[in-house]
């Protein structure tokens, strides 16, 4: 299954796209694009535009910003009116910051922050058995 990768405001962009791909090849998942999105009006054309060509996105990047073009701020207006199916706060194992899983039908989008080895900390419960049964559709 494909799935899109876009990175918002997030640095290490490289070494990030290289732990996600390790991390995601026990799922079977693959990236078709890797996006680039620095002020939350592209990311939300990209995130737009990524769901009309696959199911699964994944936002790298904007979790340490505070101000209103943070992740959280920007992910709270877009859910303002709207009431997904699921949205969960993932804890981060390594213990910096916490990303999130949202998930709309048969859309999930997941947020991580733009470190390496803290994505690859991700992939164990709950974002392992999300992941599992998401894939199986």
């Amino acid at each position: 299954m494909n799935c899109e990768l876009i990175f918002y405001l997030a640095t290490k962009t490289n070494l990030c796209e290289k732990a996600l791909e390790k991390s995601l090849k026990s799922f079977e998942l693959n990236f078709r694009t890797s996006l680039f999105a620095t002020e939350s009006d592209s990311l939300g054309s990209l995130v737009i535009d990524a769901f009309e060509k696959t199911n699964v996105v994944f936002i790298v990047g904007g979790l340490s910003v505070k101000d209103k073009s943070g992740i959280e701020n920007v992910l709270s207006k877009a859910l303002a009116n709207k009431s997904p199916d699921d949205i969960k706060k993932l804890k981060n194992p390594a213990g910096g910051y916490d990303g999130y899983l949202v998930r709309q039908g048969g859309q999930l989008l997941v947020v991580l922050p733009d470190k390496p080895k803290e994505i690859e900390s991700f992939f164990g419960e709950p974002l392992k058995g999300y992941l599992e049964k998401f894939t199986d559709f």
